[in-house]
């Protein structure tokens, strides 16, 4: 399945979801492509969802090389949890948590919601598709 979604800082997404998987690609165009699935771990009620930003350079079968969002490029993972999917570090991550290099605090929040935001519509519009 194939749509587009606009968010609030006015990017679009042209988004690639994998009914079977349960995991989409949400594609920004020149800003960068993210990978997103849920992150219950064993717990389907619960509110989590991981992105997957990736690396500069990445070989991945998705080639994922990061997210811009303002002046500032993204790369590694994000655990978004709780009804406001707050982005934390992952935990088999925690050292590749892209929001800890925005130095910016304005800069860091704006990012933080842009991140929630995607996690929020993969979570309550997509998945629940799969189900």
């Amino acid at each position: 399945m194939q749509t587009n979604v606009t968010f609030d800082d006015g990017t679009t997404a042209r988004i690639g979801f994998f009914k079977d998987l349960n995991q989409a690609l949400y594609d920004f165009g020149d800003l960068g492509t993210v990978h997103v699935q849920p992150a219950y771990f064993g717990q389907p009620d619960r509110h989590a969802v991981t992105i997957s930003l990736g690396t500069p350079g990445s070989q991945s079968g998705w080639n994922l090389t990061g997210l811009d969002i303002g002046d500032w490029h993204l790369t590694g993972t994000v655990l978004c949890t709780g009804l406001d999917f707050r982005p934390h570090p992952h935990p088999h991550t925690p050292a590749n948590f892209p929001l800890a290099s925005i130095t910016d605090p304005d800069a860091r929040q704006d990012a933080a919601d842009h991140l929630a935001q995607i996690a929020a519509h993969f979570f309550n519009t997509l998945a629940p598709a799969s189900a």
